[in-house]
């Protein structure tokens, strides 16, 4: 006789995916993506999965996240944890008896009352999630990153929910017929961080297109799913570029470049405010003033540390001399590279420098 394997599923996440699944909730496994926010199944917006179908490929992968989809609800999905935020959105839309944190702030629910408003357009950090193609991480849900979605009030399929309340909002602003494509491209982008797929910002996109493009029978679903799919490729490479509200890369290689180094945490240091101020233009060249850094506050090194760091990063072959210094018309200036072995042949990406010399090679076009 064959011993039944005992489930590595802490009890807590078995139990509620059970309850919640009994309480009538349409539920999905997640755990792909780089976030493990993505469904681990195939066809996920169809006919709802059983306990089995839902607890298996969590059994499988060690996944203690799963998703609630929103059939008959609708989730406010707040970007902050702000009090005052949150209680602006529960005088607009009624209060919730239900609240969930989560990593960047709370999801408030209630049942479902039609199409929600787009209060990315007012300029709120908030999406209203609903429908059958949209989902949220369940409550107790942990991610392989570590952040857990925490119950703060009431419990989800025992409180009874309240429909969210239509509230008369000012119309933008139709978008005329010239602008549309520029007009979604922007929609995309804001909107692609607080998404949980490509298709579900393609139905957000849809929403806006129908509610305010300007002759929307024209513009076809191909080239929404053009835009969502572009939108969400740059998210996973991580070149949405926000201003200051928005995250920038640092290649570990450029750290294990960087460690050991004599002055490795002041080059370190340096290299990450010259990312930041500089990374998001793929060969910018910019003048490196110390002393104007420092009056800025940018940096609170000494001019010959910073210096000695400028050193390092061009040993390294992470920073290298773009333009020389032309007396009273042009200061010396300077170029980031990017270290990423076996991709030198793309036009904008500098090559690896050799690690046995030390030299850096032929130059492409420097990214980071």
């Amino acid at each position: 006789m064959t011993a039944l394997r005992a489930s590595s599923l802490p009890g807590a996440i078995r139990n509620e995916v059970a309850r919640l699944k009994g309480a009538g909730h349409t539920l999905l496994p997640l755990g792909g993506g780089e976030e493990g926010k993505a469904p681990m199944v195939r066809a996920w917006a169809g006919p709802g999965l059983t306990l089995a179908q839902i607890l298996a490929p969590m059994h499988r992968t060690g996944s203690q996240a799963y998703g609630v989809r929103l059939d008959k609800l609708a989730v406010v999905d707040c970007d902050s944890d702000d009090a005052e935020l949150v209680a602006q959105l529960e005088a607009r839309f009624g209060a919730s008896p239900v609240h969930v944190e989560t990593p960047r702030g709370r999801h408030l629910y209630y049942r479902a009352n039609g199409t929600a408003p787009n209060l990315r357009a007012e300029g709120l950090p908030v999406d209203i999630k609903t429908g059958a193609r949209s989902y949220v991480m369940g409550p107790l849900s942990l991610r392989p990153d570590g952040w857990f979605y925490a119950p703060a009030k009431g419990v989800l399929g025992v409180d009874a929910l309240p429909i969210l309340r239509r509230v008369t909002a000012t119309k933008p602003a139709p978008i005329q017929t010239g602008q549309r494509h520029d007009s979604l491209i922007k929609e995309a982008i804001a909107m692609v961080e607080c998404v949980e797929s490509a298709e579900e910002l393609t139905a957000n996109l849809a929403s806006i297109r129908d509610d305010r493009c300007d002759d929307p029978a024209t513009i076809p679903d191909a080239e929404l799913r053009s835009i969502a799919g572009w939108a969400w490729a740059r998210r996973l490479e991580n070149q949405i570029y926000q201003g200051r509200n928005s995250a920038f890369r640092v290649d570990r290689l450029a750290l294990d470049a960087l460690r050991g180094c004599a002055n490795d945490a002041d080059a370190i240091a340096l290299l990450v405010l010259l990312v930041d101020r500089h990374g998001h233009t793929p060969g910018k060249r910019f003048p490196l003033d110390f002393k104007a850094m420092r009056a800025a506050g940018l940096l609170n090194l000494s001019v010959p540390r910073l210096r000695g760091a400028r050193r390092t990063l061009e040993g390294a072959g992470l920073l290298r001399l773009a333009g020389r210094h032309r007396a009273g018309s042009r200061p010396q200036t300077y170029v980031l590279n990017r270290l990423n072995p076996g991709v030198g042949s793309t036009g904008n990406v500098e090559p690896m420098p050799n690690a046995q010399h030390g030299s850096v090679q032929r130059e492409t076009g420097g990214r980071v």
